[in-house]
């Protein structure tokens, strides 16, 4: 009786363990796809692509691109995207001043690493937020974020 109980735990624990490996796998295609949706997002919009997935100890940007702005001229922007479901919760209100400040600190060394004099270049932080219908088609919302 006690080996029964014991292979059906063993069971249950694989069970799960097997269920959070997908359910973390599902969560990663979909973030790649939204990051992927976010890019053209941003392409359509006059964006040019210099990295994307850039990753340092303290943090990682999702997207950096060149865009010139009406009142800044060309302007190197660190774009973090989150994708939801609709019924998830806020895309927006996932990015907060913990994640905002490790962008901050991974920005500067991607300026560092590639001779951006961060002085003399404007700078701007955005997120793409892009949403999951239930019938497949998707909706993004883009914002640029205030840095104080």
């Amino acid at each position: 009786m006690i080996m029964y109980e014991i292979a059906n735990s063993v069971k249950d624990m694989n069970f799960v363990f097997f269920s959070l490996v997908m359910t973390k796998t599902k969560k990663q295609e979909i973030g790649k796809w939204g990051e992927e949706q976010a890019a053209l997002f941003l392409i359509e919009h006059g964006y040019v692509i210099a990295d994307r997935n850039f990753q340092i100890r303290a943090g990682e940007i999702d997207i950096i691109a060149w865009h010139k702005k009406e009142h800044f001229g060309k302007t190197l922007c660190f774009v973090e995207v989150k994708t939801r479901s609709y019924g998830e919760g806020s895309a927006e209100r996932a990015t907060g001043k913990s994640k905002i400040k490790k962008m901050f600190t991974t920005a500067k060394v991607y300026c560092f690493k590639n001779n951006i004099d961060m002085d003399n270049t404007p700078i701007q932080f955005e997120q793409v937020s892009v949403y999951i219908r239930s019938n497949g088609a998707s909706e993004i919302k883009h914002y640029e974020i205030l840095v104080v």
